[in-house]
């Protein structure tokens, strides 16, 4: 089958056949699509580019390690106490990819549940046919394991020159299929599947794909199956039919029995709490190891100060500027400090598809600015799926948490930003702020004081960049005035 050769065409063509909304980076892999020269002038675009296009196969073994344990120490020996002794416990791995996480599965059973891992029967299903033949062949770089243990690597895989090579015990325990989840969901016997694994997908779903995936799920799954999902994707807002369970630090759902369940609602996500300050998105700190945003204005800012004071012709002058132009980054660090969201929004659009991460990690703080928050919410899950831009990403989806009053998951994601950069000091405000509404006023303090100690002592630029447009002492007072509130006496600030 093949797509048509107009944006309009090819966003309902994806929606209508595979219930993908194509967000900000999809829709600039389908304009290079478009842009693309065929092999007969005007001659349609094949479906399977189109899948490619769309999808997102960052994946690797062992990815979210705490929801493998809970699935292999608690679900699987739970599920095995449900029904006849000895049958077969089924398992769907939707978006699995190239085979990654269904392996993964596998491999954990044999570990923790021998008794057990022979009972699998595992499923995985993904849109994209290479992914799949992929999967088949179990052949993985060095890249592909690098979550695995190396006692992992040396019982499980076996070394082809630089390829990992998955033994073909674990490989007869997972079946793959190439085809559409909705059509799947569609077919499939009622109460086939004691647990469903769907991380990272329904964030590309539209509004309408998503409550029929779920409502499939709720179908497919047997009475008191699991549904697991990406840590950043919540149901809250979106269906009843599940219930949270959070142990050691894992997440994932499960199916509510009939009389305890209600029919999936579409209220409104994320009413803000009237009890606290509205506190904006601030942009993140910079990944470990990388060029932070602040080194790259002040940069920008040297560079057009050099130009102005050592300009000799206006020509030479012109040319300069030209030559050391801010980059889009700053740029759009520079409008979302003026409050110019809208012209930020173009600036990032029109970066293109091999724009840096953190022009999309803006993209989501814009949305949140202008209310958008589902846009908001997918953009930052499909940053966290490809594995970017994480410390920004898991702390702006803490604020969407938290405005959610889903505070148990705001807490971990502040939490997830903290603990992947200590220095970032909003995390650990917020996260204080929580504790505090919570009752936890000694984990409170300790947040706040480390947020105020680091709030004092942090450059101005990094005020900007991740304040929200508060000043650093909008952001100082807040802060004691939290501690304040838990009895803690106001001492005068560090000198700056």
């Amino acid at each position: 089958m093949n797509a048509p050769r107009d944006a309009k065409g090819i966003e309902d063509l994806v929606e209508a056949r595979f219930g993908l909304a194509p967000s900000g980076f999809q829709r600039d892999r389908i304009e290079m699509l478009l842009g693309e020269k065929p092999a007969r002038s005007g001659g349609p675009i094949p479906l399977e580019r189109l899948v490619e296009a769309v999808t997102v196969g960052e994946t690797y073994f062992f990815r979210e390690p705490m929801q493998i344990d809970a699935l292999v120490r608690r679900v699987l020996p739970e599920r095995a106490l449900v029904g006849a002794r000895g049958r077969k416990l089924r398992i769907l791995s939707a978006g699995c990819s190239s085979g990654e996480e269904p392996y993964t599965m596998a491999i954990a059973a044999e570990v923790a549940t021998p008794e057990l891992a022979p009972l699998l029967s595992i499923t995985g299903l993904d849109l994209n046919g290479a992914a799949i033949e992929k999967a088949r062949r179990a052949r993985y770089s060095s890249w592909a394991v690098r979550g695995a243990s190396q006692g992992i690597r040396e019982r499980f895989f076996k070394k082809d020159g630089e390829t990992f090579v998955l033994e073909p015990r674990m490989q007869g325990r997972v079946s793959f299929e190439e085809g559409n989840l909705l059509e799947l969901l569609a077919r499939v016997p009622e109460a086939t599947y004691d647990v469903v694994f769907c991380r990272n997908v329904l964030i590309y779903f539209s509004e309408r794909a998503l409550h029929r995936a779920l409502a499939g799920f709720a179908r497919a799954l047997l009475p008191g199956g699991y549904l697991f999902l990406g840590h950043s994707e919540s149901l809250r807002g979106i269906s009843d039919d599940y219930e949270l369970v959070h142990e050691n630090d894992a997440f994932y759902y499960r199916l509510k029995s009939a009389s305890a369940s209600s029919a999936s609602t579409t209220a409104p996500l994320f009413p803000r709490p009237p009890s606290e300050p509205p506190m904006r998105a601030p942009l993140p700190a910079p990944e470990e190891g990388a060029v932070s945003w602040a080194e790259e204005i002040q940069r920008s800012t040297e560079r057009i100060a050099r130009i102005a004071e050592t300009r000799e012709v206006e020509g030479a002058a012109s040319q300069a500027r030209a030559a050391e132009r801010p980059s889009a980054l700053a740029r759009v660090l520079d409008m979302l400090e003026a409050e110019r969201h809208d012209d930020a929004l173009l600036v990032v659009t029109a970066a293109g598809p091999d724009a840096p991460p953190e022009l999309e990690l803006c993209r989501a703080a814009i949305y949140g600015e202008k209310g958008r928050l589902r846009d908001a919410e997918r953009t930052l899950c499909a940053l966290l799926a490809r594995g970017q831009c994480e410390t920004g990403a898991h702390y702006l989806l803490g604020l969407l948490r938290e405005n959610e009053r889903d505070i148990e998951r705001a807490a971990w994601h502040y939490g997830e930003a903290k603990r992947r950069d200590p220095r970032f000091s909003l995390p650990r405000l917020r996260l204080g702020m929580v504790l505090r509404r919570s009752g936890q006023g000694e984990r409170a303090r300790a947040e706040l004081e480390h947020a105020l100690e680091l709030l004092e002592r942090e450059e101005r630029a990094r005020i900007v960049m991740f304040g929200g447009g508060f000043r650093r002492e909008v952001l100082l007072e807040l802060c004691k005035a939290q501690l304040c509130s838990l009895g803690v006496p106001q001492r005068d600030p560090s000198p700056v």
